[in-house]
Parts: structure tokens; sequence; C-alpha cells
């Protein structure tokens, strides 16, 4: 059976965090039953579109953050953690900004192809996004039309999205933007995605060697479906990225060419790559358990199941693009980095201002009521517990051992502030603030 850290670092990665009974529960059961619960989401909460983002009366920046904190919420409360992050990993795989798109129902509505299709088929994926309207708008195909053909998305889908730098050439983008000229938006709604055969380059073009008549789905096609060169070559690509996103960077040879097989042999089931990651070995050791900083949208989300909030108490979408990472707002095509990207100044300045603020409603609340009546080391323990910090360093127990011990003894001190600045400095501790 699998140790009950290694479980806890699982539900961190795979999804949110978990309660040391919901860890306790999975350690005592085989670790690919618990693998295969997590890709389990029979039992999701249905994906309904928020009435809001019709709503006339309600302006799209309100739309933008309403939907910011309906997302949020949905990541904390879901039964389906994975679904979540796999669709908070698309998002910036790719991104898209409401900045420029300008229309928060179409950002939804790739949201939820993220959240429904995210885990299927990696090439079917990549077939809906690229004819979704806010891919469209974002990366300029909306205007790509016969006579003059825009380059931005044709480049981006081969760099960013299926194969990586210096993989094509620009001949190949110059055909493949040709290949894409037509598909566009409908000229009367810009919301509904249209193929205009009259703006369609159908002259013959050579694409990686190939000459045909291409089309921009063929394009897709033939990068991974018909071309098993390019094909191997994306598998390997969306094996470093999505090992990247949950365990760590720089995975060596070996472990990448494992994973990537058996990507490939799945004719690129994004679910059958999730399962190697997870069963791996790699995954739960010491370069792994400590190789990521929690983004974000990840330590708003581990607050919010913590205290038990919801997006509408805590109004953490005031905060979160000082911390570096606003929901539907990538800061560009290439999405969002990882650890050092969230620990600068600003970002950290901005986490401490926002668990702060969020201290003083769960004070209200009652949240760890109980610190001034426990002794110290059992104060302690409980708000470990309450944030689900299975694993504290020495370091950390013993810092805030040390300064509940001399709060305690300063004279004149309103027991209150025990709980208080308990509950903030947990929530800033290394641990909570490590995947």
């Amino acid at each position: 059976m699998p140790a009950p850290g290694d479980i806890a670092h699982l539900l961190r990665r795979a999804g949110f965090g978990g309660t040391p009974s919901e860890v306790a529960t999975l350690a005592a059961q085989p670790l690919d039953q618990t693998v295969d619960g997590l890709l389990d989401w029979s039992a999701a909460p249905a994906d309904t579109q928020p009435a809001f983002l019709t709503d006339g009366d309600v302006a799209d920046w309100e739309r933008e953050y309403r939907l910011q904190q309906w997302w949020l919420d949905r990541m904390a409360t879901t039964t389906s953690p994975l679904q979540e992050k796999l669709a908070l990993f698309w998002h910036s795989h790719f991104a898209t900004q409401n900045e420029k798109v300008g229309d928060m129902l179409l950002m939804y509505r790739q949201n939820a192809l993220f959240r429904s299709a995210g885990g299927g088929n990696f090439r079917d994926l990549v077939h809906a996004m690229s004819l979704q309207p806010a891919m469209l708008i974002y990366l300029d195909n909306d205007p790509n039309v016969v006579g003059a053909p825009n380059e931005n998305f044709a480049r981006e889908l081969m760099e960013l999205f299926t194969l990586g730098v210096n993989q094509y050439s620009q001949t190949d983008v110059e055909e493949a933007a040709r290949a894409w000229t037509g598909f566009n938006t409908l000229d009367s709604d810009r919301e509904q995605y249209h193929f205009y055969s009259s703006r369609h380059d159908n002259g013959m073009k050579t694409f990686m060697g190939v000459t045909r008549n291409f089309d921009g789905p063929a394009i897709i096609d033939y990068i991974l479906s018909e071309n098993s060169i390019k094909k191997m070559t994306a598998a390997r690509f969306i094996a470093r990225q999505l090992w990247t996103f949950f365990a760590y960077s720089s995975p060596d040879a070996t472990l990448l060419d494992a994973i990537t097989q058996v990507f490939y042999d799945a004719d690129l089931d994004v679910s059958e790559l999730l399962r190697a990651i997870f069963l791996r070995t790699e995954f739960y050791n010491s370069t792994a358990t400590n190789a990521l900083v929690r983004s974000p949208v990840e330590w708003v989300v581990a607050l919010l199941r913590a205290l038990s909030m919801t997006a509408e108490d805590a109004n953490p979408q005031w905060w979160m693009g000082d911390m570096g990472q606003e929901l539907f707002e990538p800061p560009n095509v290439a999405g969002w980095k990882n650890n050092a990207y969230w620990i600068s100044t600003t970002a950290l300045w901005a986490r401490a201002d926002f668990a702060r603020y969020l201290t003083w409603t769960a004070h209200d609340d009652g949240f760890l009521s109980q610190v001034p009546s426990l002794p110290v080391s059992d104060a302690v323990q409980a708000a470990f517990d309450a944030f689900a910090i299975d694993a504290p360093s020495s370091a950390t127990r013993a810092h805030l051992t040390s300064w509940l011990t001399a709060q305690r003894a300063a004279p004149g001190q309103w027991p209150d502030w025990q709980t208080i600045n308990l509950t903030t400095l947990t929530m800033l501790s290394p641990e909570f603030n490590l995947a």
C-alpha cells in the first residue's frame, strides 16, 4: 500500500490537496485504484453555463470577475479535482486572454471544452480548440483570408500547442496559414465559428515536404495522425509539458521516453498519459515532492478549501493579478511559467496581504478557535491539520512553537491573537506554499 505522504503528495498535484482523513482512506488501498479514481470524472458536477454570462445588465468586466469566482469555487468543491487541475493546465497551454477576446461567454466555452475534453484524445482536443471563437479571435485567424494570410495561429499551433520549437520551417508556417484561411467567426455574430469557402485558399500547399490542397484541420491530422515522426514529436512535447506541470521540470530521457511511448501507443489519450505519470516511482521521489511552488490559483483554492469559504466571501480576484495569475488573463500566448514566476516581491506581498485579509474573516467564523485552550504543541499541530500540511519541516514546527510560546508569555495579550496570527503564519508557511 502507498505511504500516506505519497497520497498527500498525489492529491496536491492531481488536485488541490486532501484532508488527513481523505489521505488515510486512500492510503489503505492500492495506488493504481486511487489513480483510477482520480481519472474517473463520471460523478463530476454538471457544467452549466452561468446565467450572468448572458445577462445584458452585467458588464463584461464584472462577468470576468464573477466567472473567476465561479471557477475557483468549482475547483475548491468538485468531487473530480483532477478534471479541474487539467483544465487549468490547458488554460495555460492553449492560452487566450479576455483582454483581447473581449467576451467572457467565449472564454467560458473554451473553459468548458478543457473540462469536457481535456482528459480525452489530444488530437480531438486540438481540433475543437482550433475552431473555437476565443482562439480564432485571440490568434487572429478570424481575419485570415485568401490573399492576406495571417500566420499567428499557424505558427503557435506548431510551436506552442503541438510540436515545440525547431520542429517546423517558416515555409511550413506560411503554407499552414494558407490552409487556415476562411476558418473565421460569423460576420454577423462573432460568438459563432464559421467556415467561409469563398475566403479559403484552395491552392496546393507544400507542408512539411508534402504537397496537397491542405485545409486547416488537415494540417492537424497530418501532424498528429498521418506523420508518425511528428506524432511522436508531439507525444514527447505534451508528455514533457504535463510531467513538468504535475511533477517537476527537466525529466531525464529514460523517464520521458517511457511516458511518451505510453501516450503514443494510446493514440494520444491524455488520461493514459496521466495514469502513466501518477504511477511512476519518480513522481514520488524527493525531486518531485520538493519541486513545485503552488501557483496563485492552487494556493487560493487550497485556502478556500481549508477555510470552507466561497470565492465570493474571499474576493481573491482583487489580489490575484498582483500574485501573478489572473484567470482568463494569461500574460501572453505562452501562458504562465511556474516556480520562480510566483515568488517575486510583488507576488509574495500580495499573498501575505490576502492571507491577512482572510485571517480576519476566518476568525469571525470561529476558525481554529480552540488554539488558546490547547497546549502549544497541540495548537501548532491543529493548524497543520487545518491546512492539510502533512509533513511540516522541523524548522517550521520549531518556529511556530517558539513563536506561540512567546506569544502566550507576553503580558496583557488578547488570547485571540494566538488564533489570528497562527492562522496567518500557517497560510504563509513554506509547506503550504509548496504543491
